[in-house]
């Protein structure tokens, strides 16, 4: 419904501090789409013939056109249906069926893979974009996805693809938004038991690796495996490759799957050559195309009525392009200009949309059938009317905003809240106002208009977390209604948007309920976590030059530090300390045993110098600081000990080493004490 984008501010909570989308929500039955892919460019003339203009068509495509009585007469027109769609003729006629007469794009692009890019993306010509229509729909919807995904309000995945690689209509800006199964057989495989080797190849590995994410995580899987394993077909489908395809989708949506949106694609409309046998125009490549997406499409709705799911599902056929309208050399057509889009369904307005393709009179091989429709009007029409997208988040979605086509039945709606006139109980609803199934106005309140705070965390076994809420509107009196582990249960009162406080909270989730006195349908829900603190870390630094301790600290907003016989109590994670000469007990905590603490002993040394160096018999050397004695050795460099002695600093804080009794060489003296503990390199001559 258009005024539901602020429907959330009175529905159930999903995840940390998030809202749910009752629209999007996979947790319950909803609005479902399929995508019906004609890859190749599938000949709209032959399909629905403008039989005003047979005996022309029959000049100019001589090779390719269908005796004039074997077409399906259209009731009501002057259309005829190709024989292979006597079904979707029957769908037509019951208005179960919407054919957009002559769909396409300004500027279009005759490339296989440019054309398809056009579509997928839903762009213009010369625009490029790396994202799918579809996704960026799905990710407007859910702009968390895939990071809290799935979760319990939405536990089935949002779209899945079948019969071929991953499509640009899936890819996001963000992420990648469907399942892909390449096909029926794989698919297959990969609901059974997650025990198969695949071949070094690159679906095999595709396959391998979907499978091991299955084993790691289920997260998908499992939803997926029991509704198809649920679900049944009460009508068989074609063993075909679309039929096949359609067969699945029908039995994840009868088993419960409750994924919104379904790709399935067919191949094989590229028709240059060989589109009709040459002994009779009824068969051929394009004849058996048609007959794969008749009967997949009539036993799909047959098995949906069957099972009272007709109403929720709405499907759409699209193709690259259309054919040229005359036929080539080789009873084929070649790459042209548009198409007719079928859109089918209980829900859909049926009929014919828009006039039929004008050949004109001088008709030249040059010429191309003009776009009576843009395609983006189809899919703006079928997010608005049938997903229930507000139409400014459509245009963004279709990066402008594209006149809409009628599709849906009973959608007419002139206040554009999302609710069709013939069901709207208040015609005149202002733009924005959320509002209700009978149209009219409910309260609500802005998302923002609460603020949570986690204040504290606790350890285990204890409770001492704290959760404060603020309100921006103050005019309203709030009641919150809090439920928690081991049937934690707290209700308080706002009087005046008063800020709140939730103490003496254990570890666990929670479930914030907030009522407003005097406004009976309002409920706003939150799902918030205490959890246990992080650990302490800290690392420290020395700086010797300046006699220094560094601290970086992380994991609590206040901490505890003592130096030696100091404590601070600071609430900065960077710290600084003035060391001691000799040794420097350091230990930091927090408020919170659990998060453990820190514990480290520095040494901070006076310095020596020693000279004459180099010397002949007597070496000074220089102790700063205060000891008044220190051990004085003399090593060799093999590590053998020469001398070792106790000596007190004269009042120039110097001590004299006799060296008379050593050799000429290298050595090393050492130094200790109580604050001091130093080498030096000396040379005796």
């Amino acid at each position: 419904m258009a005024h539901l984008a602020a429907m959330p501010s009175f529905l159930p909570g999903l995840g940390q501090l998030e809202l749910s989308n009752l629209l999007s929500s996979t947790a319950e039955a909803g609005k479902i789409l399929v995508i019906v892919r004609l890859n190749g460019g599938n000949d709209g003339l032959n399909t629905l013939m403008p039989m005003e203009q047979y005996g022309q068509l029959k000049t100019i495509r001589p090779s390719v056109i269908l005796p004039e009585n074997k077409y399906l007469p259209v009731a009501g027109t002057s259309l005829g249906f190709h024989p292979a769609m006597a079904g979707m003729n029957t769908l037509l006629s019951e208005k179960r069926l919407a054919v957009v007469q002559s769909v396409g794009y300004t500027k279009p692009n005759f490339s296989h893979f440019r054309s398809t890019d056009i579509w997928m993306s839903g762009t213009d010509t010369d625009q490029y974009e790396s994202s799918g229509w579809m996704a960026r729909y799905l990710e407007s919807q859910h702009p968390s996805y895939p990071n809290t995904y799935p979760n319990p309000n939405f536990p089935h995945p949002l779209s899945i693809e079948l019969g071929g690689e991953s499509s640009l209509l899936f890819q996001g800006q963000n992420s990648f938004t469907s399942l892909i199964y390449s096909n029926p057989d794989q698919f297959y495989n990969l609901i059974n038991p997650f025990v198969n080797t695949y071949p070094s190849t690159i679906q095999g590995s595709r396959l391998a690796y979907l499978q091991l994410i299955g084993k790691q995580s289920q997260v998908y899987g499992s939803v997926v495996q029991s509704a198809f394993r649920s679900g049944t077909t009460p009508f068989a489908f074609a063993e075909n490759d679309l039929g096949n395809q359609f067969k699945i989708v029908q039995k994840l949506i009868s088993g419960g799957l409750q994924t919104r949106v379904y790709m399935v694609q067919l191949t094989g409309f590229d028709t240059h050559s060989k589109q009709v046998d040459t002994q009779d125009a009824t068969k051929g490549q394009h004849t058996y195309l048609l007959k794969q997406v008749n009967d997949a499409i009539v036993t799909f709705m047959k098995n949906l009525d069957a099972q009272n799911l007709g109403d929720r599902v709405v499907g759409v056929t699209l193709s690259e392009f259309g054919r040229t309208v005359h036929s080539n050399g080789s009873t084929g057509t070649d790459h042209g200009t548009v198409a007719p889009m079928f859109v089918f369904g209980n829900s859909v307005k049926g009929g014919v949309i828009g006039a039929n393709p004008k050949i004109p009179l001088d008709y030249r091989t040059s010429d191309e059938l003009t776009a009576n429709y843009d395609f983006r009007q189809v899919y703006g029409s079928l997010l608005n009317q049938w997903m229930g997208n507000d139409p400014k988040a459509t245009n963004e979605v279709l990066f402008k905003e594209f006149p809409k086509v009628q599709l849906i039945k009973l959608f007419n709606d002139s206040d554009g809240d999302g609710v069709a006139d013939a069901n709207d109980l208040c015609p005149a609803t202002p733009i924005g106002a959320v509002v209700d199934i009978n149209g009219c106005e409910v309260f609500s309140m802005p998302v923002n208009n609460y603020a949570l705070q986690m204040l504290a965390t606790t350890c285990p076994g204890m409770s001492n977390g704290a959760m404060k809420i603020d309100f921006t509107d103050k005019k309203y009196n709030y009641v919150l209604d809090v439920k928690g582990p081991a049937n934690f249960a707290q209700t308080l009162k706002s009087s005046a948007g008063a800020s709140q406080l939730l103490e003496k909270l254990a570890i666990g989730n929670y479930q914030l309920s907030i009522s407003i006195e005097g406004q009976k349908t309002y409920l706003q829900r939150f799902d918030f976590q205490i959890t246990e603190p992080a650990s302490l870390i800290v690392q420290s630094i020395v700086r010797a030059e300046s006699n220094r301790v560094e601290l970086e600290l992380s994991g609590a907003k206040q901490y505890y530090i003592q130096l030696n016989q100091k404590i601070y109590e600071i609430n900065e994670s960077n710290w600084s300390g003035e060391l001691a000469k000799g040794t420097n007990l350091i230990k930091v905590w927090t408020d919170q045993a659990c998060q453990g603490n820190f514990y480290k002993e520095i040494y901070q040394s006076e310095q020596i110098r020693c000279f004459p160096n180099p010397c002949e018999n007597d070496l000074n050397i220089y102790v700063s600081g205060q000891d008044r004695e220190v051990q004085i050795a003399l090593f060799q460099l093999n590590g053998s000990k020469v001398i070792s002695m106790y000596q007190q600093p004269d009042a120039n804080r110097v001590v004299k080493l006799d060296l008379s009794g050593q050799s000429a060489g290298i050595y090393l003296v050492q130094v200790t004490g109580n604050t001091v503990n130093q080498q030096a390199k000396i040379v005796k001559k």
